[in-house]
């Protein structure tokens, strides 16, 4: 029962964001979302999850003076990662479309990289997080990040199909590669 609370509450914080961003400007469904309006609601997710990292680790407010700037100094790290990466498989899907196969070899290793790195934050994030957290709080750590990444993967794929109810379109089937040419 605590546990669908706290999912109600994260859906109703994410929602009322979309809401209270849409009192502002007016939406327009048939374009995808403003860098800007990625960016707040990236933020008003980062704000619960450090509110329900409190609350699910039990931390002290010495320890979450420490953990919040470590988690916030990688979450950036990993922005910029996902940000190259957004670019390079876009980059690779023009390229194959375009039949540009001397492009192939050089946005694939970029794309590598892009995975290296990714993993090498990971690394030296739970490294320093074990400095902090107790043997405890690290398993609670493990468990929090699954649950909620799954929480909020599953509420917006809620808010794309409403979007797309909206748009009067039907949500599109998930196509295996050679369906998609």
């Amino acid at each position: 029962m605590k546990k669908q609370g706290l999912v109600i509450l994260a859906a109703v914080f994410v929602i009322a964001g979309f809401t209270t961003n849409g009192l502002a400007e007016p939406p327009d469904f048939d374009k995808p979302p403003t860098k800007e309006q990625k960016e707040k609601v990236r933020k008003r997710i980062e704000t619960l999850k450090m509110w329900r990292l409190t609350k699910d680790l039990d931390l002290d407010e010495k320890t979450s003076a420490q953990l919040f700037p470590l988690l916030n100094k990688y979450d950036k790290k990993r922005a910029e990662i996902e940000h190259a990466m957004q670019d390079n498989m876009k980059e690779l899907r023009e390229s194959l479309r375009e039949k540009r196969e001397g492009q192939l070899r050089s946005i694939l290793d970029r794309l590598e990289e892009n995975h290296k790195g990714m993993q090498s934050i990971k690394d030296m994030e739970w490294e320093e997080m074990k400095k902090i957290l107790t043997i405890e709080q690290q398993a609670k750590f493990v468990i929090f990040l699954q649950e909620f990444d799954r929480e909020m993967r599953k509420i917006m794929a809620e808010a794309r199909e409403r979007r797309h109810e909206r748009l009067g379109k039907d949500i599109p089937e998930k196509q295996s590669p050679q369906e998609r040419k």
